[in-house]
């Protein structure tokens, strides 16, 4: 089977299982509705409750799973691509911790009011951007460049390094604000609002088309930086560029969603073993593999326990964690 087909059945498996996943979703939580109710949703007779309940809270928090893993997952195939390494990814780069660490200075000088909480990506955003703004200043040799290497142990120092502050800045947080960080930081998908999801399509939707007009180049960092060099492209500009349209999606995802790791890490690697590392049919593999992984988290986390649901951050890192691992030792 040629990496054509094999992408268009993986895609077609993955558009069924999300879908799936999506009405398996709706019927599940706190409020249980089953499924002749939701028939009843779709032909139009619903009831004024279970309408509310499934197009105000649902719904959006199903689109917001799928948006975030797509976006999550292509950022974590770029950083992966850029360094040459598949341990790559947004949460141990950095990246993340960088978004977070703003929004908890943030949430420390002016709480989490209403009128401040539609701030939270534009500052996660920008924290994102400036975690790897320092990334690339500390990882760049003026003699050698950007070294892959570099890059990626740099990230996982930063990254401990916001992770220690953050662990600091808990202290100086009221009760009800130590509760709304704890569940951002565990990945919880708190942005479960129409208005959210409006703000971050376009950033999201930009940086998926940047990513998808710069398959040649990608593609070309696949095969060494000596090669790409003598493809006639700029490495450092490139990378700078490209590592910036990845922070941005990887930011404006955890700013709606929480502290989210490694689907960035499994995705494109998983990608990678099925249809190959040729970026035209990895990059858009990885980025389903994503929508369907974080779904598929939220939606067990909602089945697993009826007094609470357990954040779909905790679930992606209970599988995220022993595959990092396993690429490590493999390594």
């Amino acid at each position: 089977m040629s990496q054509r087909q094999r992408l268009i059945t993986w895609t077609l498996a993955l558009v069924v299982i999300i879908g799936c996943l999506a009405v398996l979703n709706l019927s599940t939580g706190s409020m249980a509705i089953g499924w002749s109710a939701l028939v009843k949703l779709l032909s139009g007779h619903g009831s004024a409750t279970d309408t509310l309940v499934l197009l105000n809270f649902r719904l959006p928090r199903i689109v917001l799973a799928i948006i975030v893993g797509w976006a999550l997952a292509l950022a974590g195939n770029v950083l992966q691509t850029l360094t040459n390494n598949p341990m790559a990814d947004p949460s141990l780069l950095g990246i993340n911790n960088g978004a977070g660490l703003a929004v908890m200075l943030l949430i420390i000088s002016a709480g989490t009011n209403p009128a401040l909480t539609f701030s939270l990506p534009i500052v996660a955003l920008l924290g994102a951007w400036g975690s790897t703004g320092l990334i690339f200043l500390l990882a760049n040799q003026p003699q050698r460049g950007l070294s892959s290497k570099r890059l990626l142990l740099v990230g996982v120092a930063l990254s401990g390094c916001f992770s220690a502050l953050m662990v600091l800045m808990t202290l100086k947080l009221s009760p009800d604000n130590y509760q709304f960080v704890m569940n951002w930081l565990a990945g919880s998908l708190w942005g479960t609002a129409w208005s959210y999801i409006v703000w971050a399509l376009p950033w999201l939707i930009g940086g998926s088309l940047i990513l998808f007009a710069q398959l040649p180049v990608l593609d070309a960092f696949t095969l060494g930086p000596t090669t790409a060099q003598t493809l006639g492209i700029n490495l450092k500009h490139r990378q700078l560029g490209l590592i910036s349209v990845a922070a941005m999606l990887a930011g404006v995802s955890v700013a709606i969603s929480g502290g989210i790791s490694f689907i960035g890490l499994i995705t494109p690697n998983l990608a990678r073993r099925i249809v190959g590392p040729r970026q035209r049919y990895q990059l858009p593999l990885a980025g389903l593999l994503g929508s369907a992984l974080l779904l598929a988290a939220d939606t067990l986390g909602k089945l697993i326990t009826t007094t609470t649901e357990l954040p779909a951050g905790v679930l992606v890192a209970l599988i995220g964690a022993p595959y990092f691992i396993y690429l490590l030792v493999r390594g």
